[in-house]
């Protein structure tokens, strides 16, 4: 989880940025899952350039890449950028994720769940 407030995997104080922003999953592959969690501020990611320059798409839910430019209300960052902040804040863990996984280490644990038939990360139902 990042977002602005303490209790975030991933604390970052920024006005821009809701207490629970975003998430951000590695998933068994290695491949990486971004999840707006319906902020205000939107979570976006860097258009490829076109003939007029690179513009910034609104991000629901999509799998990005370690380096591809995103910006978190307001807040310019890479996923591999937040996935250091995470592994040196001394939470040992980060956004729902165990050492042990394949990939670059890790594997998927906690609050959130893939929809088997979109393939959508959810939130888990009680």
């Amino acid at each position: 989880m990042i977002g602005r407030s303490p209790f975030a995997d991933i604390v970052v104080a920024d006005a821009s940025l809701a207490p629970h922003h975003a998430e951000l999953v590695v998933i068994e592959d290695g491949r990486l899952y971004l999840t707006d969690c319906a902020t205000d501020g939107g979570t976006w990611r860097q258009a490829a350039a076109g003939g007029s320059g690179a513009s910034w798409q609104p991000v629901r839910q999509a799998f990005v890449r370690a380096d591809e430019p995103l910006r978190l209300g307001d807040y310019p960052c890479t996923a591999a950028e937040l996935m250091r902040a995470a592994r040196g804040s001394g939470h040992g863990e980060m956004a729902g994720m165990t050492p042990g996984g394949p990939g670059d280490g890790w594997r998927v644990r906690g609050r959130v769940e893939r929809d088997p038939a979109t393939g959508e990360i959810v939130r888990r139902r009680p």
